[in-house]
């Protein structure tokens, strides 16, 4: 499974057959938001799956119910819903060494990626209420596929790899899909959708830099942090709020997107050590329509943990 935020990706600058890619206007400039709002203040809820040796939220709904993935003793990769304070568990049916929750809606669908042990292969799935799963996999697909956000309208979006090494992006609308990629990127990744039909995730560049976008109305707008070296972006509410992580002197952060401008989150008792560590700093992954935020972040002593910030 890959660690989200890790800003390591392999480079691709193929358009793949049998998809459309997606049409847009040349990338607005990274000015979207040049402004740092430092001041906004948080309140964080750490959590941790129990027993768990890591645990890693993704998206939260309206309703604040939480999805994610957390690991066992063993180091096998697990599913989890939070919801009022409970956590319940579940792994998809053939899968075995990981399940991992991306996204959530209203309906409590869910949507991920998980190792199926009978082909060897990573789909995506799609899983109900009722706990039956869909296999989601884009035809140019070569084996590996995320689910990592879905609306209310049943829209899912994600990433995939393609006849070549590297990332594309793609969104399942009544069944059909469409690969997502960014003018001059050489890969592209889709992370969140909202109910507007807004998405958001990052892109690579010719030089190897990692850069957040927003794609709205058919137009792509770079997202980067100020004096970032690599952003990402990862979840987007109704509100067209923004949130992702970033990497700023070799260290990693979260931050949030509103309004036009950018307010850095550091969660409490994340380590700020410039050790490139994949998960090392802090990882925000989304937000819902109250601008409630979940993330993930790592200790001085290397343990993940999840969290809840609310303003």
């Amino acid at each position: 499974m890959r660690e989200r935020g890790s800003f390591t990706f392999t480079v691709s600058s193929c358009l793949l057959a049998g998809l459309v890619v997606v049409a847009s206007i040349p990338l607005a400039s990274c000015g979207q938001g040049s402004a740092s709002d430092p001041q906004r203040s948080f309140s964080f809820t750490t959590f941790d799956f129990p027993g768990s040796t890591e645990t890693v939220p993704f998206k939260l709904n309206a309703s604040g119910e939480i999805v994610g993935a957390y690991f066992d003793g063993p180091n096998v990769e697990h599913g989890f819903l939070l919801q009022g304070g409970s956590f319940s568990t579940f792994d998809v049916p053939g899968g075995v060494g990981g399940t991992q929750p991306e996204g959530i809606n209203d309906r409590t669908e869910i949507t991920g990626t998980y190792y199926d042990v009978s082909s060897g292969l990573e789909p995506g799935f799609l899983r109900q209420p009722d706990g039956s799963v869909v296999t989601i996999v884009p035809p140019a697909s070569t084996g590996y596929t995320e689910a990592n956000g879905i609306n209310n309208s049943g829209t899912i979006v994600g990433r995939y790899f393609g006849i070549s090494p590297g990332f594309q992006g793609f969104q399942l609308s009544n069944g059909n899909y469409t690969t997502i990629n960014v003018p001059a990127a050489t890969a592209t990744s889709v992370f969140g959708i909202n109910n507007p039909g807004d998405i958001v995730g990052d892109y690579i560049d010719a030089s190897g830099v990692t850069h957040g976008f927003l794609m709205s109305n058919g137009s792509i707008t770079t997202v980067d942090f100020p004096g970032a070296t690599n952003t990402n972006a990862q979840g987007i509410n109704d509100n067209g709020e923004i949130v992702g992580s970033t990497v700023v002197a070799d260290v990693r952060h979260g931050y949030l997107f509103s309004k036009g401008n950018f307010t850095q989150i550091d969660a409490p008792g994340a380590s700020m050590a410039k050790s490139g560590a994949p998960l090392s700093g802090t990882d925000v992954h989304g937000i819902n329509a109250s601008g409630v935020i979940v993330g993930s972040y790592q200790d001085s002593a290397g343990i993940v943990h999840g969290f809840v910030a609310s303003r």
